[in-house]
């Protein structure tokens, strides 16, 4: 059918030499079939087969097809198995007066290749992996369809204006050159130039290359180079090489690698855009899981749609926990009607912020700071973000603060009063001194005052009226002069006690004698409430202690002061003291009801009172605990349905210890 030396034909009598030897180089095999069928011209690569062994076959196969096509009149498609030669696809159309067969080789394999690639390019751009490993299972694959070649991807990195190699297959040892860094230079480099004019070439042998780098790889005679730019969303993102024999980079392979290429850069930016996202989330979630907050979302119906942050730390609940529940039931009952009008105040420019009680399960409440605002919700819509910071330790501070200055105030008042009592019972002890001394004169001049009365009344019997009546208003005035004198002694005492308790040294602590000093504040405390009848005061002579007389003389009117309020001006208060071991013992007693259980763990705190409104600031036991403690003693209580006893425990003071205050 075919004739090996064709003779002039209609297609050579109408191609221009260029035009032929143009068809000679194609890739492509070309036959031309007049309108017989016959065979009257071919080019060098149809040439190849019908020489071969698969000739007769191929002839067949075309034979076939002329008739189809002519009984068609339309052009026809088959492909056909060369055995070892691989496939080709054979396409024949009416053309030229006659018709024309065009076939290419390994046409088939290679769409195989290219649809392996593909797929391989789809499963990376599905797959979570990073962008190095995803392009190397590309190359990996486009490698098996280039059987002998190296294949190695840049990635363009802006900041230093160099590519960088991102995956490489089949480079060896003597191609290393090929992995090291290459700068955007239109001369340096096949894909330096590649990337600085955006646009693909092609050198078929490496040893006539106008570049350095690819002009100095070994073997260089027998190999061929290609380099695509790589796109992206209309961006350059690097170049695809390829070097390989210099026969095997035909215009199908080209035509793969550029389709691999265009796929790369989508598969990259993809990639990177992930690792990005993957960045930012992890940050994001370090970010929030170290906040010292705890976030919710509560969605449109009220409910907790989303809860990160520090939930368990301050809920002591998981945060899978809480989702579903209505936000407020994180709230105590009372605060959830203000936590309510927070939030339909929160906007998406503006945040609300208010301070509420948390609800703990089997523990104290805790103080929250809440921001509310409107965020966009995943999915759409909008949801009402709430952020929640404990200051429970702020408010604790806030309120220790305001409990110091509290008690500096009051100490501050107490040392007033001290000073005024000191010296109001400095003012008194002047006057009284010569009041008592004139009493004391008036009683010692009556009984001359009696004898002169005698003298003058003359002699006369018992029964005398002017005897008798002088006699009863001598004894009149002796008992006015002693009862005055009584009292004269008992404002002494008095003012004795005032000076006592008024001599306070805050901060200093010497050794001093505790029997007057409890003494003289029951006494004080007697005389004020004028309960002499209430409390008993029992003191043997105790040991000297560590502390300070004024200090300790406080506590005890606070002590004394708390009992009278609890038994109401009826029932029995015990003051004792005993010395034992390296301790004094002074103890407060009352025979009252006994302090409730839900009461004893705060009888220390500040401000805690159980009085009513307006009597008690809530500070009495408070400073006497802090007083005692100053001292180096303890202030303790053992109460009971008997009645309650406070106990003020001090160091006794040694030859050692400080001097005698």
């Amino acid at each position: 059918m075919v004739d090996p030396a064709p003779s002039a034909s209609p297609l050579t009598s109408r191609l221009e030499e260029p035009l032929r030897l143009l068809l000679d180089e194609l890739p492509l095999g070309v036959i031309h079939l007049d309108e017989a069928g016959g065979a009257v011209e071919h080019n060098a690569a149809a040439l190849g087969i019908l020489e071969g062994t698969s000739g007769p076959e191929l002839e067949r196969v075309l034979a076939e097809m002329y008739v189809r096509a002519k009984s068609m009149r339309e052009p026809v498609e088959t492909a056909l198995s060369l055995g070892p030669l691989g496939e080709i696809r054979v396409l024949l159309a009416s053309c030229l007066g006659g018709y024309l067969a065009v076939f290419e080789h390994n046409a088939v394999a290679r769409v195989r290749a290219e649809n392996q690639v593909m797929r391989a390019l789809l499963a990376s751009a599905t797959d979570a992996a990073a962008p190095e490993v995803a392009v190397h299972r590309a190359l990996s694959t486009l490698g098996s369809a280039l059987p002998g070649s190296s294949l190695v991807m840049y990635e363009y990195a802006a900041a230093t204006d160099t590519l960088l190699c991102l995956a490489h297959v089949g480079v060896s040892a003597a191609h290393a050159a090929l992995l090291a860094p290459v700068r955007v230079d239109q001369r340096a480099s096949l894909v330096g130039r590649v990337m600085a004019t955006r646009q693909p070439l092609h050198l078929p042998n490496l040893a006539r290359a106008f570049f350095p780098l690819e002009r100095s790889l070994p073997g260089g005679d027998r190999l061929s180079a290609m380099a695509l730019p790589v796109r992206a969303d209309d961006d350059v993102v690097g170049v695809l090489a390829v070097c390989g024999p210099r026969g095997l980079q035909t215009q199908g392979e080209v035509k793969l690698v550029q389709g691999v290429a265009d796929a790369l850069g989508a598969l990259i930016r993809h990639g990177r855009r992930d690792e990005k996202l993957k960045r930012q989330r992890l940050a994001m979630t370090s970010l929030v899981e170290n906040l010292p907050d705890a976030i919710f979302d509560r969605a449109a119906d009220g409910t907790i749609a989303l809860a990160e942050g520090r939930v368990e730390g301050l809920l002591g609940r998981e945060p899978a926990e809480v989702v579903g529940w209505p936000l407020e039931a994180l709230l105590a009952p009372e605060d959830r009607p203000r936590f309510e009008q927070l939030v339909r105040s929160a906007t998406a420019v503006s945040h609300a912020v208010g301070e509420f009680a948390v609800a703990r399960p089997g523990g104290e409440p805790a103080w929250c700071e809440v921001s509310a605002w409107v965020a966009p919700a995943v999915g759409g819509g909008t949801v009402t973000r709430t952020m929640f910071r404990d200051i429970s330790a702020r408010k604790r501070l806030e309120a220790d603060f305001a409990a110091a200055r509290s008690m500096a105030i009051q100490r501050d008042r107490l040392a007033m009063i001290g000073q005024l009592a000191a010296g109001v019972a400095h003012e008194i002890n002047n006057p009284l001194s010569y009041v008592k001394s004139n009493v004391g004169m008036i009683k010692a001049m009556l009984n001359d005052l009696v004898g002169i009365v005698e003298q003058l009344l003359g002699p006369g019997g018992p029964d005398d009226p002017d005897r008798r009546a002088a006699a009863g208003l001598m004894l009149d005035i002796q008992q006015i002069a002693t009862e005055s004198m009584s009292g004269v002694n008992r404002i002494a005492t008095i003012v004795q006690s005032l000076k006592g308790m008024a001599r306070t040294r805050p901060g200093e602590k010497v050794g001093f004698d505790p029997t007057p000093a409890v003494a003289q504040a029951a006494q004080f405390f007697i005389g004020g409430k004028h309960c002499r009848d209430l409390v008993q005061v029992t003191l043997p002579t105790l040991p000297w202690v560590l502390g300070e007389s004024g200090g300790l003389s406080q506590v005890v009117l606070n002590l004394l002061d708390n009992a009278y309020d609890v038994l109401g001006g009826t029932g029995r208060i015990t003051v004792s003291g005993a010395a034992r071991g390296p301790r004094v013992f002074i103890e407060v007693r009352d025979d009252g009801p006994g302090i409730p259980p839900e009461v004893q763990p705060h009888i220390f705190e500040p401000f805690f009172t159980t009085k009513g409104a307006g009597k008690g600031t809530g500070l009495g036991l408070h400073i006497s605990h802090e007083i005692v403690r100053g001292f180096g003693g303890v202030l303790r209580f053992e109460t009971g349905p008997g009645g309650t006893a406070f106990i003020i425990e001090l160091i006794i003071r040694t030859e050692e210890e400080l001097p005698h205050g």
